[in-house]
């Protein structure tokens, strides 16, 4: 599995404010932190949980995945704050939910390949 690249997280979160015109003290409240927050993010001094992740992209209007990968997927965002509920459920109980979500991830894909 890859390892998360946080750098690249911030950094597109910095390009994000920049590209909407907004300011990091409008995504730091809605965030509800202060702006310090930024800084420690990008100096490594903490990461963002993955509801702050979730904040960002709805913050943005942009996927989660986009957030973290840079990257769109198929997913929803329906999808991507369900993810987010599951903190807290046993393992077992998340591979069953994400085995659900792996079905119509190829299902969708498939879908698409066949359009081509």
């Amino acid at each position: 599995m890859k390892s998360i690249d946080y750098k690249a997280i911030f950094k597109r979160i910095k390009w994000m404010i920049q590209k909407d015109g907004r300011s990091q003290k409008e995504l730091a409240e809605y965030l509800n932190k202060s702006r310090q927050i930024f800084y420690d993010w990008e100096n490594g001094k903490c990461h963002p949980s993955l509801i702050d992740l979730f904040n960002v992209s709805k913050f943005f209007g942009v996927p989660l995945e986009y957030v973290i990968s840079g990257e769109e997927s198929p997913i929803d965002d329906a999808t991507a704050a369900f993810i987010v509920s599951t903190q807290g459920l046993k393992e077992q109980q998340k591979k069953i939910i994400y085995a659900s979500i792996k079905a119509q991830v190829d299902m969708f894909k498939q879908m698409n390949e066949e359009k081509k």
